[in-house]
């Protein structure tokens, strides 16, 4: 019996904590991506700026799986431009709680119950980046995506650049689009 009030306070408690990746992408379907081969980088801005250390670790990944791509860094005439954003926010849901009673024997077939509890509400960081290719000559958005995942702030840098690696494994796994089948 202890056994199953453990299993259901855990299935109840822990998908509160597990919050999943979620990414989303969209794209012109006119872009021709196979002449999308060579990149480099638009300036950060907006909260991107603010952080250069997490900026070089997404640039670097975004580089190296591009490149693994069969995509090359260009300084002179790349074919697309990337731009970042990065956001942050606090989240609240549900709440985890404390509570005890005790009961006390009165007379010969009673009991008083006294208890109490206290309930938090769960608190979770998350993050938001979005990459956007311009095609380097019209200046037109060609591709987008975006991730949003729980942010452990007290993460080492390894334990971050692990998280960096998976999110932008998942954004350009959309990358280039595939072709509807005709």
């Amino acid at each position: 019996m202890k056994n199953m009030i453990l299993i259901l306070a855990l299935s109840i408690v822990l998908p509160g904590y597990a919050a999943s990746l979620a990414v989303n992408y969209d794209y012109d379907t006119a872009a021709d991506f196979t002449a999308l081969n060579t990149f480099n980088w638009m300036p950060a801005t907006g909260n991107a700026a603010g952080d250069q250390l997490l900026v070089n670790k997404i640039r670097n990944t975004v580089d190296a799986q591009l490149q693994a791509k069969g995509r090359k860094i260009a300084t002179d005439n790349p074919t697309f431009l990337i731009g970042m954003e990065l956001s942050g926010k606090t989240t609240y849901g549900g709440s985890t709680g404390v509570g005890l009673s005790l009961g006390i024997p009165v007379g010969r077939a009673g009991t008083i119950n006294v208890g109490g509890g206290r309930s938090k509400p769960r608190e979770t960081k998350e993050g938001t980046l979005v990459m956007h290719f311009v095609d380097a000559k019209t200046k037109s958005l060609v591709w987008r995506a975006t991730a949003t995942d729980a942010v452990d702030p007290s993460a080492t840098p390894e334990q971050k650049q692990q998280k960096i690696n998976e999110v932008i494994a998942a954004m350009l796994a959309h990358f280039p689009p595939e072709k509807p089948k005709k």
